[in-house]
């Protein structure tokens, strides 16, 4: 929604860690984000989170945004059951994933952005981590998922 109060609007991302609730500066408007729903693929905002949102929004920085003007949209948080992502390289050639990131999506993108990266360009991500937790590691010429690489459905 747009800025309001110039003075007043926050220059660094705020986490409310007890609401759930997330304030970043894009430009010359303000994004405020939380919650998440398992609603399978229904893209539909729910109203009364909305409404709480904008509720925090008022509560702790009133007047900086134009309420009037905001746009409510949601979108699908693809993740894993232990919130690791799934980054690298898949047995399908040229096929590559850096998703699953569930809820930390903004938080992660820049650090997987640059492993993925790497990975495609044969570097290998620093640091080396196995981003499935136990298994394969990255290696050149033989990236790979270690759950991917052993599922058997396709």
């Amino acid at each position: 929604m747009p800025i309001l109060d110039e003075a007043r609007a926050p220059h660094l991302s705020l986490t409310d860690e007890s609401r759930r609730v997330v304030c970043s500066r894009l430009g010359n408007a303000l994004r405020v984000a939380g919650t998440a729903e398992l609603v399978g693929y229904d893209l539909s905002p729910n109203p009364a989170r909305g409404a709480a949102i904008m509720d925090w929004l008022e509560d702790h920085l009133p007047g900086v945004a134009d309420l009037s003007r905001a746009e409510h949209w949601c979108g699908l948080r693809p993740a894993t059951p232990s919130n690791v992502p799934l980054i690298g390289q898949t047995r399908i050639a040229n096929l590559y994933l850096n998703t699953g990131h569930g809820t930390l999506g903004w938080t992660l993108a820049c650090g997987s952005g640059k492993a993925i990266s790497d990975i495609v360009t044969g570097q290998g991500p620093k640091p080396d981590f196995p981003f499935l937790g136990p298994g394969p590691r990255w290696s050149p010429g033989r990236a790979q998922l270690s759950t991917l690489s052993s599922n058997k459905t396709r």
